[in-house]
């Protein structure tokens, strides 16, 4: 079975429906579809046209190449819904057979598309992936990069290689079944929890040690968040993003810092060491949160949701997520795919 992939604008008035009546799982393409950080390269796609009926099975995407190395692709199927599976499950999989159809279709169409020249700030990331590439020739299935920069963003080198964000474990999953996913680079290895917060159910925020002060990142603050994490983040995406900002008030040197990411996830939640242990991370995780995200994703009762992804492990991240009253709900990955391989996909069950 096979689904017509439709273009749609970020307003279009089914595609905010489906999406909202889908949270708080479609919480990632809710978020992303409204950021105004759209490049004219962006696409998004859902498996029905603008103006029929909502069916029960769907998928919808956003995709936009010109963000790479950063995430270039959001996925979401209406088979992520915990209770939905219409169809009887196959091959000792739960996920719905009829939804599965509706991604393979959606990996299969972006596949089609082109690919944007990589942005001129992202020409130094492209010569790190070289580098890496003389230190590790090797490539392939049987091949596991050590987590550095450059095995971050080896893939610039190959073109039909995306970058697939905050994947739901099951899709995940479709991708490995496919053949599309590029063992050789970081993902899998790497298992995230989605933490869930009810806005409506963050702590106060409380005040800061003394010799502190609130603000938000400027753009000379932009090379010390790139340089606490081996994570690409661009600056001119850092410079879209909603913040907070710790600093000295002697010094005006930011100490600890988040952002609310492209698809509204808690994003580079960071405290330099000698503050840490004294509840910063939290507060500055629950001042973004109630500063940025009430009114942007509401669920069909009210519920105004913010989220996070943690790489399971991190017993320091799941801490502050769990005393904000967060819940870990359900699996995630960051995978690299390789659209080469999905032309046939549209007509695989």
């Amino acid at each position: 079975m096979s689904f017509k992939v439709y273009k749609h604008p970020a307003i279009a008035p089914l595609l905010q429906q489906a999406l909202k009546q889908s949270l708080p799982y479609s919480i990632n393409l809710v978020y992303r579809t409204q950021h105004s950080n759209r490049t004219p390269d962006a696409h998004i796609l859902a498996t029905f046209p603008l103006d029929e009926l909502l069916p029960n099975c769907w998928a919808a995407a956003y995709f936009d190449r010109s963000m790479r190395p950063e995430t270039e692709l959001w996925v979401f199927a209406s088979g992520e819904i915990p209770g939905h599976s219409p169809s009887p499950p196959q091959n000792n999989s739960s996920f719905c057979p009829t939804c599965k159809s509706a991604v393979h279709s959606i990996l299969q169409y972006i596949s089609t598309l082109p690919v944007p020249p990589l942005h001129p700030e992202n020409q130094p990331s492209l010569e790190i992936a070289k580098e890496h590439k003389k230190q590790h020739p090797e490539t392939g299935s049987s091949i596991r990069y050590p987590i550095s920069q450059g095995s971050y963003l080896r893939h610039l080198l190959l073109p039909a290689v995306v970058t697939v964000g905050a994947v739901y474990h099951e899709i995940a999953n479709i991708c490995m079944g496919a053949g599309l996913v590029r063992e050789e680079f970081p993902g899998l290895e790497a298992e995230l929890n989605k933490f869930l917060f009810k806005v409506s159910d963050l702590p106060k925020t409380k005040e800061l040690p003394e010799g502190l002060q609130w603000g938000e990142m400027r753009k000379k603050d932009i090379q010390i968040v790139q340089a606490r994490t081996p994570i690409p983040r661009a600056t001119r995406t850092l410079l879209s993003l909603k913040s907070v900002r710790v600093y000295e008030e002697k010094t005006d040197r930011p100490v600890a810092w988040a952002f609310l990411g492209l698809d509204g996830s808690l994003t580079t939640l960071h405290v330099e060491a000698e503050y840490r242990g004294q509840g910063i991370a939290k507060s500055v995780a629950a001042k973004l949160f109630r500063e940025h995200a009430p009114g942007l994703v509401v669920d069909m009762e009210g519920n105004a949701w913010s989220h996070a992804d943690v790489y399971v492990g991190n017993v320091q991240s799941e801490a502050v997520c769990r005393s904000l009253g967060g819940k870990p709900l359900w699996k995630i990955f960051w995978v690299r795919i390789d659209l080469a391989t999905a032309e046939g996909l549209g007509g695989t069950e």
